[in-house]
């Protein structure tokens, strides 16, 4: 096997070490007679430029890092044409590692390395946003609302430092202080292809069943990474009484008897600001700006290394 690991040694925790342990798994790697290239990320967004220039010389990109690091190297590996390109591997990292976690990888870093390995390739979907002129992939979810302004709340917190703490923290002061505006949401049916309209004040669109966390329960409950469609959570106002019910209702994992809380299935669904408030949006819980945007699904467009 031909494969590359692919970090940014400033990112995410315990930095101090970070070299040794991708040292310690190239080394392992290469015990095993695999080809490995390491490939250090100078900056955030490098990584996407440095795999592509590499993908094609590949057999697999391991993607060292948390669910940031995986968004990444994933703009470099989705292909909309069936033509063969480097399969993405995951080598948790990170804080949250939801995708990991999903794939029921071990989080030890050097144990999941060697064991996709000797795992196998799969095909699968991802869905894509669309946004001024720009498509971004994500892998594990998209949505505007709460969790936009969660992450945009964030980008001047230390996040990399206090981990999933600073989620809780940023969201209880959210739900507290933060007004959330309402917007539209226009989606077209699976499978008759009705398009439907309604207010919300949070969409959000998920390829895995559980986010993790205090946000475990508030994915579609069909959401899985071999779907065929986009699973997408629509909720609606007022959001002082929905979006707590919401949160509690995913607790008690009693989401499917929450009528402010609407699932669809779709290939395709836009959102569209109502007012002059802003609306945040996040793709794999990095920033992406305000609305509208677009989404939009794409089959078998990611080689993915599972166990």
């Amino acid at each position: 096997m031909r494969c590359a690991l692919v970090y940014n040694p400033a990112s995410g925790r315990n930095r101090s070490d970070r070299d040794a342990v991708i040292n310690r798994i190239a080394d392992a790697l290469r015990s095993q007679r695999h080809k490995v290239d390491v490939q250090i990320s100078p900056a955030p967004g490098a990584m996407t430029a440095i795999v592509r220039n590499i993908a094609a010389d590949l057999d697999v990109v391991f993607a060292c890092g948390g669910d940031g690091t995986v968004h990444e190297v994933l703009q470099a590996l989705v292909r909309e044409q069936p033509e063969k390109v480097a399969a993405l591997g995951i080598v948790p990292l990170g804080t949250g590692n939801a995708l990991a976690r999903h794939l029921r990888l071990p989080l030890d870093p050097l144990k999941a390395a060697l064991l996709l390995a000797n795992g196998k390739t799969c095909t699968v979907p991802v869905g894509r946003v669309s946004r001024a002129n720009s498509d971004r992939y994500f892998i594990v979810m998209a949505g505007c609302g709460p969790d936009g302004a969660l992450v945009h709340n964030l980008l001047s917190s230390h996040k990399s430092r206090i981990g999933r703490l600073a989620y809780y923290i940023h969201a209880a002061r959210m739900f507290v202080a933060h007004r959330f505006p309402v917007f539209e949401v226009e989606w077209a049916s699976s499978p008759d292809g009705r398009v439907q309209r309604r207010r919300a004040v949070s969409v959000m669109a998920v390829r895995i069943r559980n986010l993790g966390g205090v946000f475990s329960g508030l994915a579609h409950p069909q959401a899985i990474i071999h779907g065929q469609s986009l699973c997408v959570s629509i909720v609606g106002p007022p959001a002082w009484l929905t979006l707590p019910l919401w949160f509690l209702s995913g607790w008690l994992r009693a989401t499917r008897f929450n009528p402010f809380v609407q699932y669809v299935e779709s290939t395709r669904f836009r959102c569209l600001s109502l007012g002059n408030s802003p609306v945040f949006a996040q793709v794999d819980g990095e920033f992406l700006g305000t609305l509208p945007f677009e989404v939009s699904f794409m089959p078998d467009a990611l080689r993915l290394l599972t166990p």
